[in-house]
């Protein structure tokens, strides 16, 4: 009996419909039972190059013999818009190789060279990115961060990015990733967060918070959980920690929550970048713990070795552009493109002056105010009334209009919680008062998260 087997389109791509829902090519066919009776084993190749095995009956192949012609002779061209629409998308996600700075090309940002510098050649280089930029205010730290996301996710270094920030910031960082680099960002807040049938930190890719939302205690368990390829904290200056002497005790570290959070995720994302203007602020102790949410195994405990750490932070720092945990530049070092200075020369002046009869009378009426409403208090209490009343003092010494703001705002929340309160019965009204006395201040919060939220 001849041997079907050669009879066989070997070698041509066919159609085997309940074994492959795509084409295949037919590799090989080996029969099984007298002259093919029961069949055949053929060994076929995927469009993806893979190799498969499937038995097709007698009739199968009998089908195959009689269609094969007819199949090859209608097979057509693939769509020629598709097939460009496929080479652009293989160049697009292997043009980082060819072009060094395709993040920069697909935003259509002007970048300047100390971006380009802190980018590409500081950061991007790094297998593993422990990095502090620090550089001066209005350097354009949110663009490189930008630029840093979008280049590490066109080489599929990254998936999931958490970028934690204060809370006023939340919106603009989520803006300008979305208008610069076309990343989106889900915001997480308390809200979204209680709302959510899903827990959006797992759920979502690109997340960006509040830092002082996160750090809270029903909150950070559900953000450690996550597995996050990068993190990025703005402000990242507000996660301290301290050295706490005790009599008769070692010294001890004690962190902040939002320190904690800072440590912990640190510790377990890949990729790790902290922006900041202001890294230092005179206390070599703080500054040392600051340094650790880098690298703890690097930077020791400044509780524990003393001067022996300081000294070691200084020899690394003495490392300059060769330095790869940090980069800092101050305004006086940015350029343009041409060489020309970004900033002009800063001349500190002091100026007196006089109040006039008006700005003296509201002076002295504001600190009546204060006094009055703003009481010192004694206890848990104690910084957070300190900080409104030198936020409502900073903001009398500025102008005018932004004392006018504070109080207004500070007018108009009163007004709606009396507003409240006036549409509750006296039994509900008193378990609210009860919650509210009983609720304590974030004591975490300094000058700044009070200018930036408002009294």
């Amino acid at each position: 009996m001849p041997d079907e087997r050669l009879a066989l389109p070997i070698g041509q791509r066919v159609s085997l419909p309940g074994h492959f829902d795509v084409p295949v090519v037919l590799e090989d066919a080996r029969t099984l039972g007298d002259g093919g009776a029961g069949g055949y084993e053929c060994r076929v190749r995927l469009p993806d190059g893979s190799l498969d095995e499937a038995v097709i009956s007698a009739a199968e192949a009998q089908t195959l013999l009689t269609t094969s012609a007819v199949t090859q002779a209608t097979i057509r061209p693939v769509d020629a818009e598709r097939l460009r629409l496929l080479i652009e998308s293989a160049r697009i996600r292997l043009a980082y190789a060819h072009d060094r700075q395709f993040a920069v090309s697909l935003s259509g940002i002007r970048t300047l060279p100390h971006q380009i510098e802190a980018v590409y050649q500081r950061m991007l280089p790094q297998p593993r990115l422990r990095f502090l930029l620090a550089d001066d205010p209005g350097a354009g730290k949110t663009i490189m961060a930008g630029l840093l996301v979008k280049e590490l996710k066109l080489r599929e270094a990254v998936e999931r990015v958490l970028i934690l920030c204060p809370a006023p910031l939340v919106p603009q960082w989520q803006d300008e990733m979305l208008r610069w680099f076309n990343e989106s960002f889900e915001p997480i807040d308390s809200a979204r967060d209680k709302w959510s049938l899903i827990n959006p930190w797992a759920k979502e890719n690109q997340v960006i918070a509040s830092l002082d939302y996160a750090k809270q205690d029903d909150v950070r368990e559900r953000v450690w959980q996550q597995r996050w390829d990068l993190v990025i904290i703005d402000e990242a200056h507000k996660c301290s920690a301290y050295t706490k002497s005790q009599a008769g005790r070692s010294d001890e570290a004690a962190e902040t929550k939002r320190y904690q959070l800072a440590k912990r995720l640190t510790a377990q994302a890949d990729h790790v970048l902290l922006l900041t203007a202001t890294p230092h602020h005179g206390d070599e102790d703080r500054f040392g713990h600051f340094l650790r949410l880098l690298d703890p195994d690097l930077f020791p405990e400044p509780h524990r070795l003393g001067r022996q750490a300081t000294t070691l932070r200084k020899n690394i720092f003495q490392l300059g552009q060769d330095c790869p945990w940090a980069l800092r530049r101050l305004k006086e070092d940015l350029r343009d493109l041409h060489g020309r200075r970004l900033f002009p020369d800063r001349h500190a002046q002091t100026v007196t002056f006089c109040l006039n009869s008006e700005e003296y009378t509201l002076y002295k009426t504001v600190t009546a105010y204060i006094n009055e409403f703003l009481p010192q208090q004694t206890g848990q209490r104690r910084s957070s009334a300190a900080l409104a009343r030198t936020v409502f003092q900073r903001r009398l010494a500025s102008s005018t209009r932004a004392i006018h703001e504070s109080l207004k705002r500070r007018l108009q929340k009163q007004q709606e919680l009396l507003e409240r309160l006036e549409n509750m019965t006296p039994a509900q009204r008193a378990r609210w008062l009860a919650s509210l006395q009983g609720r304590l201040p974030d004591v975490e919060q300094d000058e700044d998260d009070l200018d930036e939220g408002g009294p």
